[in-house]
């Protein structure tokens, strides 16, 4: 006879000491705080928005990363919460009533707490209570030796209404400079929220460390040779129940991070700028950037989706089954006219992308630069060792490399290796150093991973596009000295240009190839061979 019982699968409270390790980023994580602040304010938008307006001020989220005693506070004005909401929202996996929309999942608070730090607390006073609740939240303390969280009160105005949750004990070290990159994504994230309706209110004011943060600047779109703005919206799609709208259109002006689809859930972007969603089969690529081309580069969009799983850290939407086929069988065949205008530097009929004004004022705004005292003082100063010295230092660098140091090798001829180097040598050393090799036919191209110019490279575009003229510099000044024996300066320009040239064709090539084959795989075809 078969025995049937029952067991329980529960969560041990050692499980909030594991979120430190999920796979957030600090945006994602702190959006989660502004999620709950948003999302309050839509659960009660009728009460809240009339305090609000009363108060003369919008809803406010404000972030503020104390480096000194490293903390950092999130603290918005929305309606607050009682002691039973507190106990409640402290409850991990359990929704509450208000646990909807942004904040449907009721974990988003504890779990980018405990990412972010190893103590918090939560203060909060709810509109009209007049007691202020504080919960602390010692992670080590309940993980590993049974803890509680407790909570203090304290009276305070009935008129007042907020939620601080401040975290101490921090896991992460924020840069300095990663904090524009925060305050860009953020307000990519809630640029619905934080860009003015036609009355001139914001739905959120969010601000880091007191500075205000904005949303994108409005897209400057294209348009064709009949002056239509390529922009258009999208029919509605619906794919087992779940439903998409939004737009796409064509940036006049474009730049790999502008390309791609922004996916948006209950007015959040999920995923995009900088780092939007480029299906291989639209934009090319093998990876999830899509390829550096001119598509990815001008064609752009925003998908609205509604009903969609999302990843625990709310950075990528999870689609089931043939969801994310179904999807991009349909924007193929949606974009298919704007991808082909994309692709061209120049449409029927019309100029090329950068009129002779364009580079003018380009050319203009670079004054300032090379008219500057350090530029002149570098001319005017500038002083060349004898050619035996350059030579003999180049051979040091040579013979100073490690295997560490070494980046990759590039097989371009039989008779043509490039080697190259990244070393941090000195804030003296040449930005780039160009050495033949011990061995024939190979030359060394040594970058200086500590000049200043080196150093000013953020943008992994900027610093892709520098180490590629780098080699080409090298290889074009080393088949130059192979022709005629001797470098010339024009000699090696000639050959560069044709580098650049082939370059152009290459990658041009490659991506058709890669998004022929995509769309094939994802329409079931088989794809056509290349001529040739």
């Amino acid at each position: 006879m078969t025995q049937i019982f029952e067991a329980e699968l529960t969560v041990g409270p050692r499980a909030i000491d594991a979120y430190s390790r999920l796979s957030y980023t600090m945006w994602f994580a702190l959006a989660e705080f502004v999620d709950n602040s948003t999302q309050s304010r839509l659960n009660y938008g009728n009460l809240i928005d009339e305090v609000l307006q009363e108060e003369g001020r919008p809803l406010t989220v404000s972030i503020v990363h104390d480096r000194p005693n490293k903390t950092l506070t999130i603290e918005d004005n929305s309606i607050g919460m009682s002691k039973d909401d507190l106990v409640a929202a402290l409850r991990i996996a359990h929704p509450t009533p208000d646990s909807k929309g942004r904040s449907k999942y009721g974990m988003g608070m504890k779990t980018a707490a405990c990412w972010i730090g190893a103590q918090w607390t939560v203060t909060t006073c709810e509109l009209g209570s007049g007691e202020e609740w504080t919960a602390t939240v010692d992670v080590d303390a309940i993980a590993n030796h049974g803890a509680k969280v407790p909570l203090t009160m304290r009276t305070v105005s009935r008129d007042d209404h907020y939620t601080r949750v401040t975290i101490g004990s921090l896991r992460r070290v924020i840069q300095k400079r990663s904090e524009e990159t925060i305050k860009d994504y953020l307000g990519s994230m809630y640029m619905f929220d934080l860009r003015p309706d036609v009355k001139g209110q914001v739905a959120l004011k969010l601000t880091y460390n007191g500075e205000e943060v904005t949303p994108p600047q409005e897209s400057d779109w294209d348009s064709d040779p009949s002056g239509t703005l390529m922009k258009r919206d999208l029919p509605t799609l619906t794919v087992d129940g779940k439903t998409i709208k939004g737009w796409i259109g064509v940036l006049r002006k474009g730049g790999r991070k502008y390309g791609g689809f922004s996916m948006f859930q209950n007015g959040r972007q999920i995923q995009g700028f900088p780092n939007a969603w480029k299906p291989s089969v639209i934009f090319g690529g093998v990876d999830d950037e899509g390829a550096n081309n001119l598509i990815a580069q001008r064609l752009t969009g925003v998908l609205l989706l509604d009903g969609f799983g999302v990843s625990h850290t709310k950075d990528r939407v999870l689609f089931e089954g043939d969801e994310e086929e179904a999807l991009e069988k349909f924007l193929v065949t949606e974009t298919k006219a704007y991808a082909d205008y994309a692709k061209s530097r120049r449409g029927s009929g019309r100029g090329p992308k950068w009129s002779k004004e364009q580079v003018r004022d380009l050319v203009k705004d670079m004054q300032t630069e090379f008219v500057s005292a350090e530029i002149k003082d570098a001319l005017n100063n500038a002083a060349l060792p004898p050619v035996e010295t350059i030579t003999a230092n180049n051979l040091q660098q040579r013979e100073s490399l490690t295997a560490e140091d070494e980046i990759g090798r590039l097989d371009i001829l039989p008779d043509l290796q490039v080697v190259i180097s990244l070393k941090e040598t000195s804030l003296y050393e040449p930005h780039v150093t160009f050495v033949p090799g011990a061995e024939a036919n190979v030359i060394h191209v040594i970058i200086n991973g500590l000049h200043p110019y080196y150093q000013t490279l953020e943008a992994k575009d900027a610093i892709s596009e520098c180490v590629q003229q780098y080699i080409f510099d090298a290889v074009a000044e080393f088949k130059a000295g192979k022709l005629i024996a001797r470098v010339n300066p024009d000699s090696v320009r000639n050959l560069k240009n044709n580098l650049l040239r082939a370059r152009a064709e290459q990658l041009d090539n490659a991506d058709t190839e890669v998004r022929a084959k995509a769309e094939a795989e994802l329409f079931g075809r088989k794809p056509e061979r290349a001529a040739g």
